[in-house]
């Protein structure tokens, strides 16, 4: 994941501990099918590996999601193997840059709508998401 992976490893791992998990994880799915998406409409060698590896990365983000929700009959990943096996999987069809893209733009929604903050922002891991 280049430059910031430390950080980025960090931030996922501290959101998932954290009350914005489930936002998390349902933003970075929705990033993930926008990228398959992006990618079907891409044309050049390796493009259908790529899909293939972006529709493994949401399998393995909404097994993790229901999981979540219902632990009770799903299981899902221990959340320190939750980002090596969405960068194993990205590894197998060369759609690291989708996953980085879409790690990326989710974290921003997420401090950018004040779900979640930096556990080095304002002295604070996590910001109440507001009630509907």
């Amino acid at each position: 994941m280049g430059d910031g992976a430390v950080n980025v490893r960090a931030e996922v791992h501290s959101i998932l501990a954290s009350g914005a998990r489930e936002t998390f994880l349902l933003a970075l799915g929705h990033r993930l099918g926008t990228s398959t998406r992006v990618v079907f409409v891409e044309e050049g060698p390796g493009s259908l590996r790529a899909a293939r590896a972006c529709n493994e990365m949401m399998i393995v983000v909404w097994s993790q999601l229901w999981a979540t929700r219902e632990p009770e009959t799903a299981s899902g990943y221990p959340d320190a193997e939750f980002l090596p096996v969405l960068l194993e999987k990205a590894d197998a069809g060369d759609a690291r840059p989708y996953l980085r893209d879409a790690l990326e733009s989710t974290l921003f929604h997420l401090r950018a709508s004040g779900a979640w903050a930096r556990p080095d922002e304002e002295g604070t891991a996590e910001r109440p998401t507001p009630e509907a």
